[in-house]
């Protein structure tokens, strides 16, 4: 915990103070008693919200829940505080005002609790929001809420507070930083849209056993039909053929796959220029993030994953990191891939054109866990990932923002964000 005082008045120190109580000595001794008297009453006005302010936030504590707040954007959170006096002397008020980032995931509800705050790091005002408790008397505790409301996707962790109180006028208010040691964190997650899935899971089926998207549960025995030819072997009842002398085929349930797992092409949402050092006359590049189409195929993602949820298809995701040890990977049908864990996954995606590291053994080593691979990525030629890297070992398919020359050369099934939207009028996610 770090203090530092702040007072609203010039006169509202020893300084000012002296000054006045010179003054109106000065005065007395001319023989002028009401200006002496008007100059003494300041005196003691400035002396008292002095004293006030100083000794205002002595012993006394604020307190937050920690945990997690998860959002869409355009939603709103609520931070709630608690302010403990612990001391004889009462507060008049208590204001408890929290730093946000600038252009961040959170900002404050409305004007009224927006506040500019001075931050020492940076040395400039930062935007924040804040929340007034009046009138705490000694040895009482009050409780409010600071009102914010969600932006962007992203993350945002308040680990410190500033707070200030003062005299009933104002003209002196001592402030004091707070530091949690358990920090409340909020989630935004990223905005999602109708989408239309249902093409491309029978699309992504088509390529894997072509059944026209859809696959036989053989642990669901719909009916027995006679054989006909062209009939797979597999499939004929054979304790049916040994009582009855007739060749009879079993007819199973036709189900959706039940797994799909999103990869996230990040080093895809990228674009060099080439640079010339003019040191030594070699080239580098330099790397721009492609950020809205980033943000529009994570939006896709997260849309998918809750449309795909109401058909109970259990979704995985990988986030490749700046090394394989920071790679997310969460498995679909596992601990720790509900549909919540998967968006604030995605809402915790901080990427900044930097090079990336792809698990592609550990991919391919598990690829029976991932059901449906679905790349997603910014077109087919920016595409990081060898489409030759999973040949074999399952089905996958690749959803891009942006179609790209190379489409008719891509061994995997397409499919764009445009095309998987829903029509006005269906139903939205």
């Amino acid at each position: 915990m770090t203090g530092a005082g702040k007072i609203s008045s010039f006169f509202v120190n020893p300084a000012g103070i002296i000054i006045w109580a010179l003054a109106a000595a000065a005065l007395y001794y001319n023989r002028l008693a009401l200006p002496a008297g008007i100059c003494l009453i300041f005196c003691l006005l400035f002396l008292s919200s002095w004293l006030w302010a100083k000794y205002a936030l002595t012993n006394v504590e604020a307190k937050v829940p920690s945990g997690i707040q998860c959002a869409f954007p355009g939603g709103s959170f609520s931070f709630p505080f608690s302010v403990s006096n612990k001391k004889l002397l009462p507060l008049i008020w208590i204001e408890l005002a929290v730093p946000l980032a600038k252009g961040g995931c959170v900002a404050p509800a409305s004007e009224e609790n927006s506040k500019m705050l001075y931050d020492p790091e940076t040395d400039g005002e930062v935007p924040g929001a804040s929340a007034c408790v009046p009138w705490i008397l000694w040895h009482q505790e009050a409780s409010s809420e600071i009102s914010l409301k969600a932006v962007r996707r992203g993350l945002c962790t308040i680990s410190k507070a500033a707070v200030s109180s003062g005299d009933l006028l104002g003209l002196g208010i001592k402030e004091k930083m707070l530091s949690f040691q358990a920090p409340p964190s909020f989630a935004v997650y990223p905005a999602v849209f109708p989408v239309e899935t249902q093409g491309l899971i029978q699309g992504t089926t088509d390529m894997e056993a072509g059944k026209n998207g859809y696959m036989e549960d053989v642990t669901l025995l719909k009916m027995n039909r006679p054989y006909q030819p062209g009939d797979p072997a597999k499939k004929i009842n054979w304790r049916q053929l040994a009582r009855q002398d007739r060749v009879f085929v079993n007819v199973h349930e036709t189900v959706f796959p039940k797994l799909a797992t999103f990869f996230l092409d990040l080093a895809s949402f990228r674009e060099g220029t080439k640079e010339r050092n003019t040191l030594n006359s070699s080239e580098y590049t330099i790397w721009k993030l492609l950020r809205m189409p980033l943000e529009d195929m994570i939006s896709l993602t997260a849309s998918c994953i809750l449309k795909l949820d109401e058909s109970r298809i259990c979704c995985g995701l990988i986030i490749p990191g700046t090394s394989e040890d920071n790679c997310v990977i969460q498995y679909p049908g596992k601990h720790g891939s509900s549909p919540e864990e998967l968006l604030y996954s995605l809402a915790a995606v901080d990427y900044h054109a930097e090079d990336v590291s792809v698990p592609v053994w550990e991919i391919a080593d598990h690829f029976s866990m991932l059901g449906t691979l679905y790349i997603v990525t910014c077109s087919y030629d920016s595409m990081t990932i060898d489409p030759e890297a999973f040949s074999g070992l399952g089905s996958a398919a690749v959803l891009a923002r942006y179609p790209s020359k190379a489409d008719e050369t891509c061994p995997l099934k397409l499919f764009y964000l445009e095309n998987l939207k829903q029509a006005p009028g269906q139903q939205q996610v």
